[in-house]
């Protein structure tokens, strides 16, 4: 065995003191809202306040209002629990937790686990203000999660302002609300103006896609109910729900190079999305009664969501678009996406590099991306590309490329 001076050990993160006044000083700053060097990592360091405020100016409320976490899922399933938590702690026995049915997997997935623990759990429309008012006038949940957007094949959009004001008249047994807000501050809907230091709301949303550009996962919680927020704060020490310390650094460089033109970029994204959709939705037009296949966006006229979505979210709904095949087939989905990316036009906008074939989206180029489980082909749009011309592509490529696939 090398002796241990040989050996290039890292660095320990904790601090160390020489003397007793300094230790205590240190521990008084263990998970404040400002967070010190504290005695643990997990208590967090300045740069994890550094990373609060740079994340601030891309969601709103100031530093103390914004708490980072390691990931989107540690923000929501952390908000969850931490809500369900505090409804406990306030004398309530047994808290129903109230969610759509259908969500992204990894929430559907966490939520389930809660069920499994003995968590109460109800289910709503999102989409239908109707749905929402059940919660307040028969089912009465205590924390009441949804998307503002939902990225699930019917794209579901919130009507934030009725859930609010369904909150705010059931006083002091409102529920508290979780709102994963998949669209960015300036494009979805501007929370510093509905929402007040009496709301118990918190705001979650994934940073990876595009705060950090899909180079690394991070997430946020963020309020501006000060007591609320605090005790995230404490409740994410608790759990874990930390960023690594040494990752401080190479956070706050990716903040440097993606908060300049965070919005402009977000807001082509969205428009390239409804280009592409509807030009998706001509095609299906196209095909008359006998269409291979429905197209899912909010802006589209047929779509329940469209009045609210339109008037609303005028700088963008949704950063995806769904196909759905009307033919119910193992391995329909996969046929779909193999049968368009064939086609002469798409290989051209590929080899352009207008589109590419894979998970996730927010990129400068447009995805697809089908699901193996399901008949949905998503389409995605791009920041930096060509819609138009890609939309065309898309159009030739449903239509005239002869034999059908199903």
């Amino acid at each position: 065995m090398p002796q241990t001076s040989e050996l290039a050990l890292p660095t320990p993160t904790p601090e160390r003191y020489t003397n007793e006044a300094d230790l205590t000083e240190s521990l008084g700053r263990k998970g404040t809202a400002n967070p010190g060097d504290g005695l643990y990592p997990r208590d967090g360091e300045q740069g994890v306040t550094e990373i609060e405020a740079a994340l601030s100016l891309l969601t709103m409320y100031g530093q103390e209002s914004n708490v980072v976490v390691s990931a989107g899922m540690a923000a929501v399933s952390g908000a969850a629990r931490y809500s369900l938590q505090l409804k406990g702690r306030e004398g309530v026995k047994n808290p129903t937790l109230a969610h759509p049915p259908q969500l992204y997997t990894q929430s559907i997935n966490s939520f389930e686990a809660l069920k499994l623990m003995g968590v109460e759990t109800t289910f709503f429309d999102p989409g239908d203000t109707s749905s929402v008012d059940r919660l307040f006038d028969e089912k009465k949940a205590d924390v009441i999660f949804a998307e503002t957007v939902s990225n699930i094949p019917d794209i579901p959009v919130l009507d934030v302002d009725h859930l609010l004001a369904r909150t705010r008249e059931a006083g002091e047994e409102a529920p508290i609300l979780v709102l994963d807000n998949t669209l960015p501050l300036s494009t979805g809907v501007d929370f510093s103006r509905i929402l007040t230091g009496a709301d118990r709301v918190l705001l979650v949303e994934s940073a990876t896609k595009g705060a950090m550009h899909n180079s690394e996962h991070l997430g946020v919680v963020y309020s501006p109910h000060r007591a609320l927020i605090n005790g995230f704060r404490r409740f994410k020490v608790t759990e874990g729900l930390v960023t690594s310390v040494n990752a401080s650094a190479d956070i706050l460089e990716t903040l440097e190079t993606t908060a300049p033109g965070f919005h402009e970029r977000n807001k082509a994204l969205y428009e390239s999305t409804a280009i592409l959709g509807t030009w998706l939705d001509a095609a299906r037009r196209a095909q008359g009664d006998n269409t291979e296949f429905m197209v899912e966006f909010p802006t589209l006229d047929d779509h329940p969501n469209h009045a609210y979505a339109s008037e609303h979210l005028v700088n963008g709904v949704a950063p995806v678009a769904f196909l759905s095949c009307t033919k119910f087939e193992e391995d329909v989905a996969r046929r779909f996406l193999k049968r368009i990316s064939e086609h002469p036009a798409m290989v051209e906008q590929i080899d352009e590099g207008q589109v590419y074939l894979g998970q996730s989206f927010g990129f400068k180029e447009a995805t697809l991306l089908y699901d193996p489980d399901a008949t949905q082909v998503r389409v995605a749009g791009g920041y930096d590309i060509d819609s138009q011309a890609l939309g065309k592509a898309l159009f030739k490529a449903v239509l005239d490329f002869g034999e059908s696939p199903f």
